[in-house]
């Protein structure tokens, strides 16, 4: 029975494409072995992954893969997220809670004079909008919002 050994270029490649950070020539050292030639095998992996949307690059002490450079704009446009329009009610909350700050819940109630549904608090919150700055020291202590 023979073990073969990887083909040491295939395998640093997968190294690279696995890692989340450069790779050390440590590393590569520890996977490939003492008597491999890493710059050979480097500069091998830069030849192949030439033209492709991504390239082998220097980064610190390692090496890692990136975009292509040329490639950076249309990505860009692909994965950036449109920004996302607030319902008005939302925003309305958002203007009370501004203008009048630090408020309750059941003051913003009784400005707007409609139910105020946790699911905005909530999403005014999760985008970061409000936060909350303690509670208002009357019975109940109610949850005081501010931008």
């Amino acid at each position: 029975m023979t073990s073969s050994l990887p083909d040491p270029i295939r395998l640093t490649e997968a190294l690279l494409f696995q890692s989340s950070g450069p790779v050390s020539r440590t590393t590569l050292v520890r996977a490939l072995g003492e008597d491999v030639e890493i710059a050979q095998i480097l500069s091998e992996v830069s030849r192949r992954t030439e033209g492709m949307g991504f390239e082998l690059v220097a980064v610190g002490d390692g090496w890692m893969f990136r975009t292509a450079p040329d490639l950076a704009d249309p990505l860009r446009a692909v994965l950036e997220k449109p920004s996302e329009r607030l319902p008005r009610a939302v925003l309305e909350v958002l203007l009370l809670i501004a203008a009048r700050q630090p408020v309750t819940r059941p003051e913003i109630e009784s400005f707007r004079d409609a139910a105020l549904p946790q699911k905005t608090l909530t999403l005014l919150q999760e985008k970061g909008l409000i936060r909350s700055v303690g509670r208002k020291p009357i019975p109940g202590q109610p949850q005081l919002w501010a931008t």
